[in-house]
């Protein structure tokens, strides 16, 4: 009985219907991008974009919730998160969360 329960657990896992829920900081992202003027797709896009590259560890979580209070308009709390990256890091993290955004952009 116990191999029908497990079964049972590993095809409902791989049918792909329940999908987590979105980070705070996913959504507190998408928020903001909204209050700022950005179509909600486009928005959608970025918080989606910037979640993969926290979760494939190309970008801090606190790289992340950087980008969060600059959305916010809180710049002074972003740049103390900022300062306290190595230089490499420094430079390298906001390029990828900028060229993961631009492709969030529909051409004109």
């Amino acid at each position: 009985m116990k191999w029908l329960v497990l079964a049972g657990v590993v095809v409902m896992a791989g049918c792909g219907e329940a999908t987590p829920p979105p980070s705070e900081a996913h959504v507190a992202f998408t928020k903001a991008c909204v209050a700022a003027g950005d179509a909600a797709t486009v928005c959608e896009c970025r918080a989606t974009r910037i979640d993969a590259l926290v979760a494939e560890g190309s970008v801090s979580e606190d790289v992340q919730r950087a980008f969060l209070l600059q959305a916010q308009g809180k710049e002074d709390e972003a740049d103390a998160i900022m300062v306290t990256l190595p230089p490499g890091d420094l430079l390298h993290q906001p390029s990828l969360i900028a060229e993961a955004q631009l492709a969030c952009v529909a051409p004109n």
